[in-house]
């Protein structure tokens, strides 16, 4: 059976009623009008048209693929990306739908979901800047509605990278441990602790720092939360007077201009009895453990953001793809005021 509807205004308009019900209540195409008929957007216009599946008229003239590819784009912002992945979802068999009553646009999957969970899609090109506090309001949307958060990325070349983002309550099995107070000398990029004992239980207990010549070589996030702690007092090579906390945290800010954002997020990481230690080696600030290094390797990858943080999505897309090759999760930290949100971004296939 031949399928054909007639462009009225922004819209496709179906009405015989065999083509209302093999569309709408096999495929899961359009919204149902009184009369038992039917209209289609024109995203799902656009992608019918494409298959071949659908012929269109506008005052008994044909239209075909471009010229309602063309009107769609005029009509629906960042139409090509959303037909890419509109597109992609429906080959893959899911129901996939365009939200028009929303600003974004966003597309809605209503059906073959784990526990029948709705997803709403959010799209992008890879060039595109996106705001931490954006993607906190998407979650924000999702936990309100309880749907999951998906977000597509198309590259230039029309391929495209799903991810799903949650904010992740993460905690650990770590117990704090009281230390002996100690003291440590202040180099240029560290501070060496040369107590033996006070070394190896800060090692220990709570894997602080690194082994160093029977000591112990701590980095100035570590230095700080000592400091803070009551356990550790830094001094200067060949002075005898200790450092105040606020000094140090100055000399510590010329080297790491951000060290008070990541010393905030390290406190509150250790509070829910996690491990952290130095995520350099794999792009990030911190890498984090929920137990034993020696059981375990690090679970997650965090980076410290502010709230007003934004980046383009390909840089974005190289840290949570790094994370994935070493099985690790990639969390943003992301500091609002006094409170921080841990949010997790996890790449899935629809």
């Amino acid at each position: 059976m031949e399928l054909t509807g007639e462009l009225v205004d922004n819209k496709i308009l179906i009405t015989k009623s065999k083509q209302v019900g093999r569309l709408f209540n096999k495929s899961h195409f359009g919204k149902p009008i009184t009369g038992n008929r039917l209209y289609l957007n024109l995203l799902e216009g656009v992608f019918l048209l494409g298959e071949g599946k659908l012929r269109i008229f506008c005052e008994r003239k044909e239209i075909f693929f471009k010229e309602l590819f063309e009107k769609a784009s005029s009509n629906i912002p960042h139409f090509e990306q959303k037909y890419i992945v509109f597109r992609d979802l429906r080959k893959r068999g899911l129901f996939a739908h365009l939200n028009l009553e929303s600003r974004d646009y966003e597309i809605i999957i209503t059906s073959n979901q784990p526990e029948n969970k709705l997803s709403h899609i959010y799209t992008f090109s890879e060039r595109d800047r996106i705001k931490i506090i954006q993607l906190s309001d998407y979650i924000k949307t999702g936990l309100k509605q309880k749907i999951n958060i998906w977000i597509a990325i198309v590259d230039e070349e029309g391929d495209i990278t799903y991810y799903d983002i949650s904010e992740i309550n993460i905690c650990g099995q770590n117990k704090k441990f009281k230390f002996t107070e100690t003291k440590g000398i202040l180099l240029e990029n560290r501070v060496l602790i040369f107590d033996k004992k006070s070394s190896e239980e800060l090692f220990k207990k709570e894997f602080i720092g690194k082994p160093f010549e029977g000591g112990l070589q701590i980095s100035f996030v570590e230095a700080l939360y000592l400091m803070d702690s009551k356990i550790l007092n830094i001094y200067k090579v060949n002075e005898s007077k200790s450092i105040y906390y606020s000094k140090f945290l100055k000399i510590a800010k010329k080297t790491q201009p951000d060290i008070d954002l990541r010393i905030f997020v390290y406190k509150d990481l250790k509070k829910l009895g996690l491990i952290v230690k130095t995520g350099f080696k794999f792009g990030s600030h911190f890498r984090v453990y929920t137990r034993n290094p020696d059981e375990i390797h690090a679970e997650y990858l965090v980076q410290v953001v502010e709230k007003e943080y934004e980046e383009v999505w390909s840089e974005i897309s190289r840290a949570v793809r790094l994370a994935h090759s070493v099985n690790k999760e990639f969390i943003f930290a992301k500091i609002n005021d006094d409170k921080i949100n841990y949010i997790k971004f996890g790449r899935l296939r629809p």
